[in-house]
């Protein structure tokens, strides 16, 4: 059975479906929102690019952005999305739970300019750094682009979700490549918690690896510890990502010490409720 096409459009998830998410740790839906939508999503993040926020996070070369955060509390249209109905419904029932937005973010690769993710897990930094309790959230991921094999398609390792995995982490350190150990070395190049050469190689060997390719408008959804990472985008075609991160209402961080930032981290865990229109404008 293929990764890709396991759902349909305007989806409710079978047993099936469900069953083959847990095993595997994705599933894939191709063309899921209109191109009308997608056009007012890029609308948006043209709007959002240019402007100085907070959760605004750029490349190495301090003038290519990297990624947005927080904008779903600010701007109407990721507002609708975070609660469309094929996506809030099949995250409540994969988790079988309510849930609420822990964190939103579109992750940029430009053209020419945007670097990798190193090889890792979601979870291990929402446990290290809020104190969230076990990993029963998962990520949605919204092609704003057309993904291809030329511009830094994410990378995932199949089933790697169930493995007890020891992450490379600069945990003691004050500071991470010379900057100040704070939110960005969670969100740069230099990834404050990765996996290991070694590790991969074996998951790899074992479980094999997919690149979820497709038109803008398909969604991805995967489990929080599932291995993936993305290579640099040399290519000319920009790869924009929109990952909405659902958690569980029973599974709220504790939030030890000093936490970070709104935009990274919502503190408002009010259950969501599904838009009663599938179409976002």
């Amino acid at each position: 059975m293929s990764y890709i096409n396991q759902m349909e459009k305007n989806i409710k998830l079978t047993k099936d479906q469900i069953e083959y998410y847990r095993e595997n740790g994705l599933l894939f839906i191709p063309e899921l929102f209109l191109t009308k939508e997608v056009e007012a999503m890029h609308l948006a993040v043209e709007d959002l690019i240019v402007k100085d926020t907070p959760g605004r996070m750029l490349e190495k070369d301090n003038k290519t952005v990297r990624a947005l955060h927080g904008c779903h509390t600010t701007t109407e249209i990721f507002d609708s999305l975070v609660r469309h109905p094929s996506l809030l419904t099949s995250a409540c029932k994969i988790l079988n739970s309510d849930v609420y937005v822990y964190q939103f973010k579109i992750n940029f690769k430009a053209a020419f300019g945007g670097d990798l993710w190193p090889w890792h897990q979601d979870f291990v930094f929402w446990d290290r750094e809020d104190g969230m309790p076990s990993p029963k959230a998962l990520n949605v991921a919204v092609f704003l682009d057309e993904f291809n094999e030329f511009n830094g398609p994410m990378y995932f390792i199949p089933g790697s979700h169930k493995e007890s995995l020891v992450h490379l982490g600069q945990i003691e350190s004050s500071e991470v490549n010379g900057q100040k150990n704070d939110w960005k070395s969670n969100v740069s190049a230099a990834l404050k918690y990765s996996l290991d050469k070694k590790t991969i190689a074996k998951l790899a060997w074992e479980k094999g690896m997919v690149a979820p390719k497709g038109p803008s408008g398909s969604v991805l959804f995967f489990h929080c510890n599932l291995v993936h990472g993305s290579a640099p985008n040399i290519s000319p075609y920009d790869r924009r990502l929109l990952i909405i991160t659902y958690n569980s209402i029973n599974n709220i961080p504790s939030f030890k010490g000093q936490p970070r930032p709104e935009f990274l981290v919502s503190r408002d865990h009010t259950p969501l409720q599904p838009l009663l229109n599938e179409v976002l404008i």
